[in-house]
Parts: C-alpha cells; structure tokens; sequence
C-alpha cells in the first residue's frame, strides 16, 4: 500500500478536527444513558441495556458499534464490557470517576455549538436547560471541578513549600479538594474555602466522606464584593482568574495581597494561554470556553498572570511550571511573595 501523501494527510487532519465532536457527543450520551456506569458494573448484552436503560434497539446497535470502535467498550461473545484500563473513570463515586467531567462536559456542548456568534459579539450564550434525565449543571460542575481536583491535588503540597502551623486560604475552591488534600499531607496546615454559597453543599459532601476530620472549614461569600479576612500565610487560586474579566483579575489579586501577612505567599494554578502558538493547545481552546460562557473571561497568558501580582505589589514573581512538574499537564503554577 503507498504511504499517504503529505496533501492527504493535511486534508485528514482538517477532516478530523471537523467531524471531532461525533466522538465526543457518542461518549457524552453513554454516560448520560447510563451505559458507561451500567457496564462498570458488570458485563451486559445489547438487550440488556436496552431493557434496563430504556433504549430503543436500533439507537442503541448505532451507538454501541460506535463505542466499540472508539475502544471505549469492548465485545466478547455477544457481551458488552469496559476495558480493564478505563472501568475505574467509569465506577459511580468511585476514587477516580470522571462521569461528572464527561457531563459537564455535555453541558456546554449546546453553546459551543454557537461560538461564532460569540466570536462577533463577544457577548456569552445561553445555555440549553438540561434534558429531563439529567442532573442539574451545577452539581455537575461542582463534581467535575472536585475530580479534576483529586487528579492534581496528590502530591502537590509539598511542592508549594506548605507548612504545619500556616493558615492557608483557598479561595474559589469549591468543593474543598485542595484544601483537604493539603491538610492531609500537611499535619498542622489549617485551611478555609472560600466560595459562593452553592459551593457548601459539595463541600460538606467531601467533609462527610473523609475518614478523620481535617481542620478545614467553609465560608460563604463572594470574591468580587466581600472581604477575604486574614491574615493567611499562603492563598491559593486555583482556576479562577479565567472566569472574571481583565479588571476583575487585578482588583481580585490586590485583595488577595491586602489579605496575606509580610512575606505571604500567593499561588495561582490555572490554564494560561500562549498568544505566539506555543503552548498546551487545551489552554487556548479553554479560551473559548470562557468566551461563550462568560461576560469577560479568558484564558490569561503568563505575562498577564505575572502583571496582575506586580500591580498588586508581589515583588517576588514567577512562572513556576506545569503542577506537578509534568510536561503535559496544562494546569500552570505561578507563584508571588508579599514583601
């Protein structure tokens, strides 16, 4: 067989990226149908889940050939499975369960759809209210936010220099992930999230959940109105510069030096773009999520992450890395120090 051309090759990768939703929205309707969690479970034939799903044959054939041929299930002998490598991302509340990421996920699939509007006005879209077997958005959201944390945060505190006897502040931090965590690791480190009211309830679910209690507590309230309190020896911001506009990002790190005692630290965890085409393609196509789903949000670049800490007086700046050292991890540490 003769190797393809580069102009074929060029083509593909064009055709590719257009049709790339199909495969996405395939795994979206798994989750949300049940069929993912369903065959964690145990093994099923297509009967089967369409009796205990509620499918109807033909829909379910289609995507179930689908599935197979993405490698996300597996077929023996008329029975459907999950690989061995990928049935733990699929196990309902289990330790690394990504079903609340894939939904979420789903969810923004209505506005996404629409980005060129959002390109001319620069305005974000309305979201599609959720189908009828869905759960709400933001109990997806608030989950998701806590896998994706529980995928990070292991390991973590030890490089941010954390201490027993500081008082840490995690600001924006949802359900508690990298709070808990770190107090985990840290004997002695106390902490408070610091977050909308909605947030309390998926935090108190992840309190629950624990096997020891932890010196970690909630308090409700809103960045962009409210005091922070303090003194803190350490902030730490983790996604949440994204979501607020250029204004907000300045106003917002400047509270946050206002909040840290003399020699404080300020740590910034988020998905910084690259303008010149050089960085994690995932952080500039979070740029566009921010655009359709937020009135000023963006994926800032590492210069302007740096910029905000220097209006806010941080005389120490830095572009730490990747978390975790990874190469590929798009999550990036930044890192200030109040004089």
């Amino acid at each position: 067989m003769p190797a393809m051309s580069k102009k074929t090759a060029d083509s593909n990768r064009v055709l590719s990226l257009a049709n790339g939703y199909w495969a996405s929205c395939a795994l979206h309707a798994a989750v949300r149908l049940g069929i993912m969690p369903r065959l964690a479970d145990s093994p099923a034939d297509k009967e089967e889940l369409c009796r205990e799903l509620g499918l109807d044959d033909r829909g379910a054939a289609i995507l179930l050939t689908a599935l197979l041929n993405l490698k996300l299930i597996v077929l023996e002998q008329d029975s459907y499975s999950l690989p061995e490598e990928l049935r733990e991302f699929f196990i309902p509340g289990g330790e690394k369960d990504l079903s609340q990421v894939v939904l979420h996920m789903a969810d923004l699939v209505s506005v996404w759809a629409r980005l060129d509007q959002a390109v001319k006005t620069g305005s974000p879209l309305s979201r599609q209210k959720n189908a009828a077997h869905d759960k709400p958005g933001r109990e997806h959201f608030y989950k998701a936010m806590a896998a994706l944390a529980q995928r990070n945060a292991p390991g973590l505190a030890a490089g941010l220099g954390l201490r027993p006897g500081q008082m840490l502040l995690d600001l924006a931090g949802g359900p508690g992930i990298y709070a808990l965590t770190f107090c985990r690791e840290v004997p002695g480190l106390k902490a408070r999230v610091y977050d909308l009211p909605q947030a309390g309830i998926f935090f108190k679910e992840q309190v629950a959940a624990l096997d020891a209690p932890l010196p970690v507590e909630f308090e409700p309230g809103d960045f962009k109105k409210n005091d922070l309190g303090g003194p803190y020896d350490v902030v730490w911001l983790s996604h949440a510069l994204h979501g607020a506009s250029f204004e907000e990002c300045r106003a917002l790190v400047t509270k946050i030096a206002q909040a840290l005692k003399p020699g404080g630290v300020l740590w910034v965890q988020d998905f910084a773009a690259d303008p010149l085409g050089k960085g994690h393609p995932h952080n500039a196509l979070f740029g566009l999520n921010m655009l359709v789903n937020t009135k000023g949000g963006k994926a800032y670049s590492a210069s302007e992450i740096l910029g905000f800490m220097e209006k806010a007086g941080f005389e120490q700046r830095e572009y730490v890395g990747p978390a975790g050292g990874e190469k590929e991890n798009p999550n990036l540490l930044f890192k200030g120090v109040k004089p």
